[in-house]
C-alpha cells in the first residue's frame, strides 16, 4: 500500500509515496506515478514527485537544481545513501547525483534492476 508523505524543503512542499518494508530504495522519475508496476517485497521504496512535477509545486529547474532537492530529501528523512533507480527526467538528475558519489542505476525494468544490484 502506498502511503503519501510531505516534506517542506527549501520553500517547497515535496510530495512522496512510501511503499513496503525493508532497506530503503529511492525511485526517481519526474513523479511517483511513473512507477506503476508492482514493487518487489523486502524493500521500502520512496517515490518522490520532483519540484515542478506531479503533486509537488515549483518552477521548472535544471537537473542539478533538482538533485539538490533529492539530497535534501535523503538527509531530512535520514535515509543515508540508498540505491537510486531512475527513469525519465530522473535519469538526468541521477547523473548529477552519481557525480556526487550516489549509487544510481537505470530503473527501466524495476524488478530486474533490483535483482541485478546486490546493494539494493
Amino acid at each position: 500500500m502506498r502511503r503519501t508523505g510531505y516534506l517542506h524543503l527549501y520553500g517547497l512542499n515535496l510530495v512522496f509515496d512510501r511503499v513496503g518494508k525493508g532497506p530503503p530504495v529511492l525511485l526517481l522519475a519526474e513523479e511517483a506515478s511513473r512507477w506503476p508496476e508492482d514493487l518487489p517485497e523486502g524493500y521500502t521504496f520512496y517515490l518522490l514527485d520532483l519540484p515542478g512535477h506531479g503533486r509537488t509545486g515549483g518552477p521548472p529547474m535544471a537537473p542539478e537544481e533538482l538533485a539538490e532537492y533529492v539530497v535534501g530529501f535523503l538527509v531530512m528523512l535520514n535515509l543515508g545513501s540508498p540505491p537510486i533507480l531512475t527513469r525519465g527526467l530522473g535519469e538526468a538528475v541521477g547523473e548529477a547525483l552519481a557525480e556526487r558519489g550516489y549509487r544510481v542505476r537505470s530503473g527501466g525494468v524495476l524488478i530486474e534492476a533490483v535483482l541485478k544490484d546486490p546493494g539494493v
